[in-house]
């Protein structure tokens, strides 16, 4: 059978793998800054052990959802977990992405009171409303929306990033001593340690929906194609987002927002548009991940309560969303990081021994 790719299709479907996992966290810089700029230029070789890890497990969740077509994809985690551990790492994750739709919420918050200076709550009832309403409208129209909003958002970030660190090439040395506040914000010991804790509590939250985007693809091929792009792309992304932070490190490390600080010491036209960037990375996870949850909770009620169910998580989610941003990221991240870390140790461990089975039958 032709293994079939299609370059717009792997364009759409690896922009959605970006935007899924762009976020508040990401988009905001809060998330680089912790887990990468705060150990200096070490942060980009961490930044480069999360890439490869994105390009092999990411590539190998797309092509395993091209081959299983699961109805639901939360299974994915039964399959290489077996049954028990599989539904507990399952319901696991579905706490996790509900808490990462909570940051997210609070993250939107966080940018239109640090940008527009408006009260914190436009922001979360703004993303809320929008992401309740981008679910109703199902799947297939929300991977179409985010799958387009993913390179517009790497785009703007790495042109903007960039511009940052040419303008301050002569500030090199800040990337060589961070202030104090830097190291109180690392989540771990070492860089290579920090890198991996990003990749493993990111796949936890990807590795549903990667499974079901792909089954969106044409063949086994692009699935795997996608996911290595998908990956590759990202931490570009997050590259080019330390470096342009390093050069500001003398800034940086107590805001909120620090990707605002960095598009204003262009221009504030350039921190407005770095805004609509960080919104849009916001609302790119958002509504995925909201739709995420409410399909685990429709497993409980009838088909017809959909739009009831998809109202009432919205409110819980504006509630939650009012809660600390900056707290919520370096509390629950971290935490996560090492759960994902055994599921990643599993699936590698199934996926190497269906291979030497497969060769040996063979």
């Amino acid at each position: 059978m032709q293994q079939q790719i299609k370059i717009t299709n792997i364009i759409k479907l690896s922009g959605a793998y970006i935007a899924y996992l762009i976020g508040s966290g990401f988009a905001t810089g809060q998330e680089v800054m912790q887990f990468f700029a705060s150990f200096g230029v070490y942060g980009i070789l961490g930044a480069l052990v999360s890439a490869v890890l994105f390009c092999l497990l990411g590539s190998t969740l797309m092509m395993k959802g091209y081959d299983l077509q699961l109805k639901q994809p939360g299974r994915i985690f039964k399959y290489y977990c077996g049954n028990i551990v599989g539904t507990i790492i399952e319901y696991f994750t579905i706490v996790f992405i509900f808490s990462i739709v909570v940051i997210m919420i609070a993250g939107t918050g966080a940018v239109v009171a640090e940008q527009f200076h408006l009260p914190n709550l436009v922001g979360v009832l703004g993303m809320g409303v929008v992401a309740m309403l981008t679910v109703i409208l199902g799947l297939n129209k929300l991977v179409d929306i985010i799958g387009t909003v993913g390179p517009i958002i790497v785009i703007l970030t790495i042109g903007i990033c960039l511009i940052v660190f040419f303008s301050n090439i002569g500030n090199l040395s800040n990337m060589l001593y961070l202030p104090e506040s830097a190291k109180s914000l690392q989540p771990t010991n070492h860089w290579w340690q920090s890198g991996g804790l990003f990749f493993c509590y990111n796949i936890l939250a990807g590795s549903i929906f990667f499974s079901q985007l792909g089954q969106q693809s044409n063949s086994k091929k692009e699935a795997g194609v996608t996911g290595i792009i998908g990956g590759a792309v990202l931490m570009l992304t997050v590259i080019v987002m330390i470096i342009a932070l390093l050069v500001h490190s003398n800034h940086v490390f107590d805001l909120e927002v620090p990707v605002l600080y960095l598009g204003n010491t262009i221009a504030p036209f350039i921190a407005l548009l770095f805004s609509v960037c960080i919104l849009l990375g916001i609302y790119s996870t958002t509504a995925p991940m909201y739709w995420l949850v409410k399909n685990e909770f429709m497993k409980l009620v009838p088909s017809k309560l959909g739009v009831l169910v998809t109202v009432v998580l919205g409110i819980i989610f504006i509630i939650c969303g009012t809660l600390p941003f900056g707290e919520l990221v370096s509390i629950i991240y971290p935490f996560v990081g090492y759960v994902g870390a055994i599921v990643v140790v599993i699936i590698f461990v199934r996926t190497l021994y269906n291979y030497f089975t497969q060769k040996q039958k063979a």
